[in-house]
Order: structure tokens, then sequence, then C-alpha cells
């Protein structure tokens, strides 16, 4: 399965000012650049979702010129984080086209794509992939030996308790297993973007480390799906809807918010009140937040359900978009048994050219 991906790069001596004017001069599209708080980082360059192929390979390769071009550089303080969708593209989706649709959305509403995804991970394997690779953290040609010493223990990215790991089963005991946000493996984002954050590497403009790695970690994923997980009878999915799906100020991102945020929902007359829109408008825009989301995370709680009668719609009519649910469903998931199960070695299931990359990479950060 192909697993959409976003990348945030971490730089100094450019601010994300000067980036985000760069990139517009360039007409470089599918970016967003921030302030970043970490000592020696003047800013961070985030990507749009995605997907895997020739055209997101040359999309981070105009992106890593730019801020070159424009004078970043890379210090020991500097991380590259990776956010991987937990949703896969459907079958048949070309990963290309898909990206291209991504970034079209990104520019014409600044949320982030989830179109053609298909349903999202279990947390059979999520836990796997956060096993294998805390297990193999400080082994011999593990994670740590791949990236500088700076970020082999680092308070930004910190370790996992692997016992922790093994004892979760779902994913909020598997997000309540990490160190929060600053762990090498950052679930939080899972409920508000729909991703897993990697966060351990090293900052970096080199096009190849940066692929590479996201490789590496697509891998991890798809080893645990193919080779060490298998479908039983019936699985647990935890679904979110995302935090902000249109355009950051735009009337219709408000009201969203107002429906999102508050169990239960929003009122038309609150709607009306906070966005100053129409009734028929306030409508109109449920309709598009159905079409966005899904029509199945929105509810609409009728004045005769509040114990109104016709004629209090305005006040009492509310409209509700599902923030997060549990759903079982036929078709679960769990390890395979002794006898079949794939091998847990972070290197498993990897390219021949990408295995050879890291073993060079290894044996240059150990002189």
């Amino acid at each position: 399965m192909t697993y959409p991906f976003g990348i945030e790069l971490e730089y100094s001596d450019l601010t994300w000012q000067q980036a985000r004017v760069g990139f517009t001069q360039r007409g470089i599209k599918g970016w967003k650049h921030d302030n970043d708080a970490s000592h020696n980082v003047s800013g961070e360059t985030i990507s749009c979702v995605l997907a895997m192929g020739d055209y997101a390979i040359e999309r981070i390769q105009e992106a890593c010129q730019a801020l070159e071009e424009m004078g970043a550089t890379i210090r020991s303080n500097c991380g590259f984080h990776v956010h991987i969708s937990n949703s896969p593209l459907q079958g048949g989706v070309d990963a290309n086209e898909w990206t291209r649709k991504s970034i079209d959305a990104f520019e014409a509403t600044g949320a982030y794509y989830n179109g053609d995804l298909g349903e999202p991970m279990d947390a059979v394997l999520v836990k796997d992939v956060m096993w294998r690779y805390t297990r193999m953290q400080s082994s011999h040609n593990g994670i740590n030996s791949m990236l500088p010493r700076s970020r082999r223990e680092f308070s930004m990215a910190e370790r996992i308790s692997l016992p922790r790991i093994e004892a979760a089963t779902t994913i909020q005991e598997l997000q309540r297993a990490t160190n929060g946000k600053f762990s090498t493996i950052n679930l939080l984002p899972w409920a508000t973007y729909g991703t897993v954050e990697f966060r351990q590497a090293a900052g970096t403009l080199d096009v190849e480390k940066i692929v590479k790695w996201v490789r590496f970690l697509l891998n991890l994923i798809d080893h645990s799906e193919r080779n060490r997980i298998e479908r039983t009878a019936t699985r647990t999915i935890d679904h979110t809807t995302p935090e902000q799906p249109f355009r950051n100020g735009a009337r219709v991102g408000v009201q969203y918010t107002m429906m999102r945020s508050v169990q239960g929902g929003a009122t038309t007359r609150d709607i009306m009140d906070a966005t100053g829109c129409s009734e028929s408008r306030v409508r109109a825009a449920v309709s598009e937040i159905r079409s966005r989301v899904g029509d199945e995370n929105v509810t609409t709680h009728t004045m005769q359900a509040q114990g109104a009668s016709y004629g209090d719609g305005t006040d009492m009519t509310r409209y509700e978009v599902r923030a997060g649910w549990t759903e079982t469903v036929q078709g679960g998931s769990q390890l395979m048994p002794d006898t079949r199960i794939g091998n847990p070695s972070i290197w498993a299931s990897l390219d021949d050219s990408d295995y050879e990359f890291w073993m060079g990479r290894i044996q240059a950060l150990d002189r």
C-alpha cells in the first residue's frame, strides 16, 4: 500500500518570512513556512501531503534547492520530521497524480488533502512499527547508528519505553506509552492530522538523505503490514475528522470549527452570529462540510429532537461534526504466529540500494 507523507525541514540563517517570499518569487507551491523556537533554528518549511513518486521527489528537490540558494544552513539543533498518513491511497490511485491534487488543494484552501484514502491503520500495525523501531534503536546497525550523535539521545525526540509499547493494545494506549510530542514517534497528530510523526532524524537539505529516510520509514510500515500481520474476524479502527480542512479564517472554516469543537455541535443562530451568514448560507456550508469530510461525520440535531416546536429551527437546530470515534468492523488484525511471522529487523524487505546507502552512512558516521 502507498501511505502519503509530509516533511518538515528545519534550518538556520534564514527566517521563515524570507523563505515564504523566496518560494513565492520562484513559483514553488505546496509548502508553508513557520517560526521554530528551538535554539539555533530560525525557521521551518513544511510540505503539503505527498505520495512517494517522481513528482513528489521533484517537488522536494525544488524546495531544498531554493532554501540553499536563499542561504539556509543546517546546524546540529535542526531536525527533519516526517509525518506519515494513517490511511493509504485507495487501490488504483496514481501517486504522482494524487500529489498534484494535493498541492492544488493546499494552494486553494491551505488545508491538507485527504481525498482517495482507504481505511486507517489499526493499533496492531502501529504497535508493530513502533516496537520494531524501538527494539533496534540502540542495537548494531540500528536506528541510532543511522543518525548523527546529536540525534541519538535527544530531548526533542525521546526514546519510548519498549515494555510500555508491548503493554498497549489501542491507539490511545500507544499514545500514552510515548513521551508526548517530544518522542521518537509522536502519535498526537493522529487525532488532529491523521498522521504518525517520526521526529528523530537530523536536519538536512540533502534530497537523497530525505528520500532515503522517508523510504526507510515507509518500508517499516509496508513490511509489518505485508509480512507480520494477518486479518482476523474483526478489528477496531480509530477514526478522526481533520482539525481544519478549510482555509484558515474562511467563514466555512469558522463554522466547521464550531460544529466540531463542542459536543452536540453549534446552533444555526450561533453560527450566524459568529460568521455573519444568513440561515440559508449556513445550511449551504453544512452541505459543503458534508462533501469535504463525509456525510456520515456530520449530524443534524433537529429542533424536534431538541424538544422544540416548528418555528424554533434557527435557535434549536444544531449541526455537529464528529471529532473522533471508534468502530469495530469485520476484518481485524493480529500478529502472525511464530511459524509464519516475518523478520522483525528494521532492514527487512528494504530495497538493496537503500540498504547499501544506509550501510555506507552508518560507516561514515562511525568514523
